[in-house]
């Protein structure tokens, strides 16, 4: 009765797939064309900071800067600040700011609900413990090898 079972239950896994790959396949998809570039720049550090930009012919943008703070401990960390733009199918613009730290990613955008960057922003404000409560260290199990 259970091998009856399972192998009914093994068909209808197998149909229920075949189903999905066929309407996969058969799914068409819209190509779109390549947007160019307009303005772009980078800057790298040899400590890890960076800036770097660029502009679509589209009216896409993107920006983004990183800062190293803590540099040389093992507290070392770096803050990523930047920001995105570009249009929707509505030809509406959606525009992202975004930070993320030692204390984590917080967005903020008009394709975001506020319930959403607020619960981030105030995840990131709450106190860290101190370091040496933290276990930063790896340490190998007993039998490895």
């Amino acid at each position: 009765m259970l091998k009856l079972l399972l192998s009914l239950l093994g068909l209808c896994l197998v149909g229920a797939l075949g189903d999905a790959v066929d309407l996969r396949v058969s799914s068409t998809t819209t190509a779109t064309a390549a947007v160019g570039i307009v303005d772009s720049g980078q800057e790298k550090h040899d400590d890890g900071s960076y800036h770097f930009f660029y502009q679509g012919e589209d009216g896409s943008h993107r920006e983004e800067t990183a800062v190293v703070h803590n540099a040389g401990t093992k507290a070392e960390f770096l803050e990523v600040s930047g920001s995105y733009s570009y249009f929707d199918g509505d030809g509406k613009e959606v525009e992202v700011h975004y930070k993320a730290d030692d204390h984590g990613f917080v967005p903020e955008g008009n394709n975001i609900l506020p319930q959403i960057s607020e619960a981030a922003k105030l995840t990131s404000e709450q106190q860290q413990p101190a370091e040496s409560v933290l276990v930063t260290d790896y340490i190998k199990p007993p039998n490895y090898k």
